[in-house]
């Protein structure tokens, strides 16, 4: 069950940092976002809004799974400068507090699927998805509740508010600064409408519709694979991969938790090894599209509606 001498001599190759990498994919992001609000701002086109409304939600989930590398650690090797950027580049713009995001997300790896110790766990149960939801509901019904809800976006926004009460402070901020934002806009102030339009637009619609995706994927439905295993790798179409599993640690989850040390960019060289000279991993099912799949490979949404239907490869239940 543990992993073999080779793979740890390999995670420990593959967690080596750097100063520079990261500030790439921060400025592309970041760079992307701009860039699509711009072309949004002068075509006048609705439909080239909404376009740009998707693609920046996007680019704010990627921002997250960075800030969620800063909260490892492993956004730069040089301590000062991962947590400054941390708070500043990727906890704020998405009103987030960064100690509290690393506490948490902390105990998410240490007591993982526990109701009562992991902070994660609330999105599972609370939307009875930590366990297969086949013999709660049909199919159809599961997709109305976790797409089509989703896309509106009126289930993410359920959870948001929910969350909200057990977040005071950082709710206060966050409404305090979105009423900042929306009466400068509707002052007439370029910049407060710039923000509204470009930011609380796709903060409170698409970065939470696929926010809620990304973390509905990684564990959904695998309660009873336990600690060790009950966590998902998926593989997805390249436009799937881009929009819900920015930087890599969406894809590679199951990975991720075995070694959260290893950088979002060397994770996929990681997988490759493990998945050859690590048999226990090896075996592991992974999930082909988020939202289709095929005779072959079922989609990340129909594992989670039932796990124990996978195609081809199955695991045990391993409650360690």
């Amino acid at each position: 069950m543990a992993p073999p001498p080779e793979v740890r001599q390999l995670v420990k190759s593959t967690s080596t940092l750097d100063n520079w990498r990261n500030w790439m994919y921060l400025l592309t992001d970041y760079g992307i976002a701009v860039g699509v609000a711009y072309v949004a701002q002068l075509s006048h086109s609705w439909t080239v809004y909404l376009l740009s409304v998707v693609v920046i939600g996007s680019r704010m989930r990627a921002v997250a799974n960075l800030l969620h590398e800063a909260a490892h650690r492993k956004l730069f090797r040089n301590r000062h400068m991962n947590n400054t950027a941390g708070i500043l580049l990727l906890a704020w713009p998405l009103a987030s507090g960064f100690r509290q995001y690393a506490r948490l997300h902390a105990l998410h790896h240490v007591y993982l699927w526990d109701k009562d110790s992991d902070p994660d766990a609330k999105l599972y149960f609370s939307t009875k998805t930590d366990e297969r939801s086949d013999q709660r509901y049909g199919y159809a019904r599961f997709w109305l509740v976790n797409v089509v809800l989703v896309i509106l976006p009126i289930r993410p926004l359920q959870l948001f508010f929910l969350a909200a009460k057990n977040q005071p402070s950082r709710t206060f901020k966050l409404a305090f600064a979105s009423v900042i934002v929306v009466v400068a806009g509707l002052r007439g102030w370029g910049a407060g409408l710039m923000l509204t339009r470009y930011w609380l637009a796709p903060f409170f619609t698409t970065y939470l519709a696929i926010t809620y995706w990304a973390e509905l994927g990684e564990h959904g439905g695998l309660r009873s694979f336990g600690r060790r295993w009950g966590t998902r790798n998926w593989v997805g179409n390249p436009i799937t991969r881009w929009l819900i599993g920015s930087h890599s640690d969406d894809l590679y989850h199951l990975l991720h938790h075995w070694f959260p040390s290893v950088p979002h960019y060397n994770l996929r060289k990681l997988d490759t090894a493990c998945c050859q000279i690590w048999p226990a991993y090896g075996r592991q099912y992974r999930c082909g599209g988020f939202f289709l799949g095929s005779q072959e490979i079922s989609s990340v949404m129909h594992d989670i509606w039932r796990p124990d239907l996978r195609r081809g490869l199955s695991r045990s239940p391993d409650r360690g």
